[in-house]
C-alpha cells in the first residue's frame, strides 16, 4: 500500500480541484447570465470529452508512458481552468469542458492502471475502497471551497489551476515503477445486454442523473437564492451522502437479491426528486435533501456494475465494464442538456422534475425486468465492489472476482 500513497494523494488533490470547478462553473455561468440551456450544453462537453478520452488515451500511454501522460494531462487541465475565466461565453466553455473531460478521463485511466498493477487478491477490495474514498472525499471538500472567494472574480479559477498543478507533485517525486501497458478491450455491448440488460440501463440512468445534478445543481441553487458558500455546502452534502452510503448499500446488496436493492434505490431517488420538485425549501432543507439524494442515487452505477459482474463470465468483465462506461458516458452527455431544457421551460424546480422522470422511467424498466426474469439466484452474486462514479473501464481490473458461497433464497 505504501507504493500507492503518492498516487492516492495526487488523485485526492485532483479531486478537490475537480469538485471545486464543477460548482464554480455552474455559479459563474449564472452570474454571467447564460441561459439554462446554454449552460447545460456547455457543461455537458465535459462528459463528451471524458467519453472520447476513454477511447484514445490507451495509445498515448503506450507511446509515452504513464508519468508523462499524467503530467501532460494535469497541466492541460490546469490551463483549461484558467481559460474559463478569460473567455466567458458558452461556446468557449464547451470547448474547454471537452478538453477538461478528455484530460480527466486520461488521468483516471492512468491512475487505475497503476492501482491494478499494485493490487493483488489480498488487498484488491481495500485498494478500490480507499481509491473511491480519496477521490470522492476530495471532490466533496472541493465543493466547500467555493465559499472562500467571490465566484464572480478570478481567484477561484486560480485556486483550481493551482490544485491541478499540485496534484503532479506527489506522483512526480515517487520512485514507484509505472505499470505495464495492458491489452485494450472493445466494449461488448451485445453480450452485456443479453446477459444483464438492467446493468446497461442502470449505467445510462446513472450517467443521466449524476451529470444532471452535478452540473445543474449549482445553477439551481443560485437561481433559488443560495449564496456561493451555501451552494458549496449543498453540493458537498450531495457527495458526502454518496461516499457515506455506497459501501453500506453495496454490502446490503450482497445479502439480498441485487435487483431488489436497485429497485428500492430507484424508488427512493424518484420519491426524493418528486417531493423536491414541489417543495419550498431553505438552505438547510436543500442541503439535507441533497445528502439524502446523493446517498440513494450515486450508488446506482456501482450496483449496476456489480449486477453485471454477477452474470458475466470473468473473461468478459473488462469488455463489459467498457460497455457500461460507454452507456454511462452517453447518459452523462444527455443529462445536463435535457435537465437544462426542463429548467428553461419550468424554472429552477425543473431540475428536480427531470430527475424524477429519469428515475421513474428506470423504476418502470426494473419492474419489467422482474416480469421477464423473476428470479436470479443469490449464489450467482459476487462480492460488491465500490466502483467510483467517475471511473474508467480500467477500474474493472480491481473488482474482486470471488463469488459468494452457496446460499438459500
Amino acid at each position: 500500500m505504501r507504493q500507492l500513497a503518492a498516487l492516492l494523494v495526487s488523485m485526492c488533490i485532483l479531486g478537490i480541484g475537480n469538485g471545486l470547478v464543477t460548482s464554480l462553473l455552474g455559479v459563474r455561468s449564472t452570474i454571467e447570465d447564460f441561459s439554462s440551456l446554454a449552460i447545460g450544453i456547455a457543461l455537458a462537453g465535459y462528459y463528451a470529452g471524458f467519453l472520447v478520452g476513454g477511447r484514445t488515451i490507451g495509445a498515448m500511454l503506450a507511446h509515452v508512458g504513464h508519468v508523462r501522460v499524467f503530467a501532460g494531462l494535469a497541466s492541460l487541465a490546469s490551463a483549461a481552468a484558467l481559460l474559463h475565466a478569460l473567455y466567458l461565453n458558452p461556446v468557449a466553455w464547451l470547448v474547454l469542458r471537452l478538453l477538461s473531460g478528455f484530460c480527466m478521463s486520461g488521468i483516471f485511466i492512468t491512475a487505475e492502471s497503476w492501482l491494478n498493477e499494485v493490487a493483488d487478491n489480498r488487498n484488491r477490495g481495500r485498494v478500490l475502497s480507499i481509491y473511491m474514498v480519496m477521490g470522492m472525499g476530495g471532490a466533496t471538500f472541493g465543493q466547500l471551497l467555493i465559499g472562500v472567494d467571490n465566484p464572480g472574480g478570478f481567484g477561484l479559477f486560480i485556486l483550481v489551476s493551482v490544485l491541478f498543478s499540485l496534484s503532479l507533485v506527489p506522483l512526480s517525486l515517487t520512485r514507484t515503477n509505472p505499470p505495464r501497458i495492458r491489452q485494450r478491450h472493445k466494449a461488448d455491448i451485445a453480450a452485456v445486454y443479453r446477459a444483464a440488460p438492467l446493468a446497461i440501463v442502470g449505467a445510462a440512468v446513472a450517467g443521466l442523473t449524476h451529470s444532471s445534478v452535478l452540473t445543474m445543481g449549482p445553477v439551481y441553487a443560485t437561481q433559488v437564492g443560495l449564496t456561493s458558500a451555501q451552494v458549496g455546502w449543498m453540493m458537498g452534502a450531495l457527495l458526502f451522502g454518496a461516499v457515506a452510503n455506497t459501501i453500506p448499500l453495496g454490502r446490503l446488496s450482497d445479502r439480498f437479491p441485487r435487483r431488489r436493492v436497485i429497485l428500492v434505490v430507484a424508488l427512493g431517488s424518484t420519491l426524493v426528486a418528486a417531493l423536491m420538485s414541489t417543495a419550498t425549501a431553505g438552505p438547510a432543507l436543500l442541503t439535507a435533501a441533497m445528502m439524502i439524494y446523493g446517498a440513494v442515487t450515486f450508488p446506482v452505477y456501482a450496483l449496476s456494475m456489480s449486477h453485471m459482474n454477477d452474470l458475466l463470465d470473468i473473461d468478459h468483465l473488462i469488455p463489459g465494464a467498457t460497455a457500461l462506461v460507454t452507456f454511462r458516458g452517453a447518459g452523462a452527455i444527455a443529462g445536463p442538456v435535457l435537465t437544462a431544457g426542463t429548467m428553461t421551460l419550468m424554472g429552477p424546480d425543473g431540475m428536480w422534475l427531470a430527475l424524477a422522470v429519469f428515475h421513474g422511467l428506470f423504476v418502470i424498466y426494473i419492474v419489467r425486468r422482474f416480469l421477464a426474469r423473476p428470479h436470479i439466484p443469490l449464489a450467482l452474486q459476487r462480492v460488491f465492489a465500490p466502483i467510483p462514479v467517475r471511473s474508467s473501464a480500467v477500474v474493472a481490473n480491481l473488482i474482486r472476482r470471488r463469488r459468494r458461497g452457496p446460499r438459500e433464497d
